[in-house]
């Protein structure tokens, strides 16, 4: 599961790099639909890192997997909390019920690993040294900014 969480985590560095997107993943109440989102981080993305046309199409690919992944674990978020809320409250902690939600999450996260890995690795293909140089100090700036902030857990 480290593995399938590091996978995640780069993605969401990786999407993250013009810092909107950041924002984008922690105010979703933004008012804006998915596309157009996507649309907002793509159009940033573009401009910090100059992609070119493939670039930019290569990064909209990805940017639709992530933001339909994202989608689909919101859409199955309240129901899980509603579960969990009845697991806290019966009178014995049933582990079956906890484990099997969790293996599902898990599930969800190992069967879509090789899609996000794959519209990851075109993108990041298609960048060149200079571009992929901006990202990584991107990627260094932000971990060194969230460790101040008190948000790094390693």
């Amino acid at each position: 599961m480290k593995f399938s969480t590091g996978i995640i985590t780069a993605v969401l560095l990786i999407v993250g790099s013009s810092g909107a997107v950041y924002a984008f993943g922690k105010h979703n109440h933004w008012g804006m639909s998915p596309e157009e989102k996507v649309e907002f981080v793509t159009d940033r993305v573009t401009s910090k890192l100059d992609l070119d046309s493939q670039q930019q199409e290569n990064f909209t690919k990805l940017a639709k997997t992530v933001a339909q992944l994202m989608l689909d674990a919101k859409a199955s978020r309240e129901q899980q909390v509603n579960e969990i809320g009845s697991l806290l409250q019966d009178p014995s902690f049933n582990q079956a019920r906890a484990l099997e939600l969790v293996q599902q999450k898990t599930q969800m996260i190992n069967e879509n690993a090789p899609l996000v890995v794959n519209s990851l690795a075109v993108f990041l293909d298609s960048l060149n040294v200079e571009q992929k140089q901006q990202l990584q100090d991107f990627i260094k700036n932000h971990r060194r900014h969230h460790r101040h902030q008190g948000h790094d857990q390693s």
